[in-house]
């Protein structure tokens, strides 16, 4: 029996998906906001941002949420990687290894 796709998964993707699209076109990537005595970058609300809709979406593709949350962590770390200019593609071979080592764990354990 096939899992019924659950699609308020969709719907918060998309969702949360034209924020980010709006955000990218919208915001210079400098832009700063202060909350109280603290000064942020966009960067965080890109980074969550992209975190949910990745995470609904592929969550809804695959009726599995421990999957859309594997996906979206390898996304979120291979951007921050670049962030940091660790460019070179060993760094994407061993977060491909790590992934795919947690996905055969939890796999494996049932």
């Amino acid at each position: 029996m096939r899992k019924k796709r659950p699609f308020r998964l969709l719907v918060i993707s998309l969702l949360s998906l034209a924020l980010l699209i709006y955000l990218i076109l919208n915001v210079p990537p400098t832009y700063g906001f202060k909350i109280y005595d603290l000064r942020l970058t966009i960067l965080p609300l890109f980074f969550f941002l992209l975190f949910i809709s990745t995470y609904f979406l592929f969550s809804f593709i695959f009726v599995n949420k421990r999957r859309g949350l594997l996906i979206s962590l390898f996304a979120i770390s291979y951007l921050l990687l670049r962030l940091m200019n660790l460019t070179q593609g060993f760094f994407l071979i061993l977060l491909l290894i790590l992934f795919g080592s947690i996905e055969l764990f939890f796999v494996k354990r049932r």
